[in-house]
């Protein structure tokens, strides 16, 4: 049985720690996830919850990413957005940094995301982010056909969600990163947070490689640093380096 179901008393302390009232909506509401699971000193120690165990991976993908972007990050009393945030790999590391995290990804995660952050710090909302607000079939994490079962996922944009203050932007969605970005113009406009975007091979049809990269060098940010993989592209706005 999922463990997503509210008790009165957990949702009401979440509402009192964010500043909502009970009739604050955002277009999708946030999940609710029974009790927090995480344990700070495995956080600090690089274990990761995963398959029904804790690892110690010290030397994770997402960590080493993160440190790579963290000397470009010029604000840290905003808040940050991790947009596929899966079981929360790189969203544990972004808590430590910033005021808030939100998180993003259509696939609800019940049995692993409580254990690798802290539900005090993060927020997850169970839905993708694109252009327009939508239903979109993926497969997977993916948004083209493959050997998996496909699913429905509503869709939303980030600027509907009227985050302020947003200093620090990961996005990870498999070639649907330029569609995230246009659903989120006027925060990256008004804000200009650090952005770590991932350009790897999978692209929508008639995009190319790097098209959400070349949508930010539009906007005025720079290519500042890469990821030892080669994919994902630490992209800072010109006016944070002025």
């Amino acid at each position: 049985m999922s463990d997503t179901r509210p008790s009165s008393g957990f949702r009401g302390s979440l509402l009192k720690l964010f500043g909502l009232s009970p009739a604050q909506r955002y277009p999708c509401a946030p999940s609710v996830f029974r009790s927090s699971k995480y344990d700070e000193e495995h956080g600090a120690d690089d274990y990761f919850f995963s398959k029904g165990a804790f690892s110690l991976i010290p030397d994770n993908h997402c960590k080493a990413t993160f440190e790579i972007s963290r000397p470009f990050i010029t604000r840290r009393d905003g808040v940050a957005i991790d947009i596929g945030c899966r079981d929360g790999e790189y969203s544990r590391y972004l808590q430590r940094e910033f005021e808030h995290v939100y998180c993003f990804d259509p696939r609800l995660r019940p049995g692993t995301f409580p254990h690798n952050v802290d539900l005090r710090k993060v927020t997850h909302f169970c839905c993708a982010l694109g252009d327009e607000i939508s239903e979109i079939t993926m497969y997977g994490g993916n948004h083209e056909p493959r050997d998996v079962k496909s699913h429905v996922a509503k869709c939303f944009r980030l600027d509907d969600f009227g985050f302020t203050n947003v200093a620090y932007m990961k996005i990870d969605v498999e070639g649907f990163e330029t569609k995230v970005l246009a659903g989120a113009e006027a925060t990256v406009a008004r804000d200009r947070p650090l952005i770590v975007i991932e350009q790897n091979e999978v692209s929508l049809p008639g995009e190319g490689r790097y098209a959400a990269r070349e949508w930010l060098e539009a906007r005025g940010y720079r290519h500042v640093a890469t990821c030892l993989r080669g994919w994902d592209m630490v992209m800072q706005h010109e006016s944070a380096a002025a």
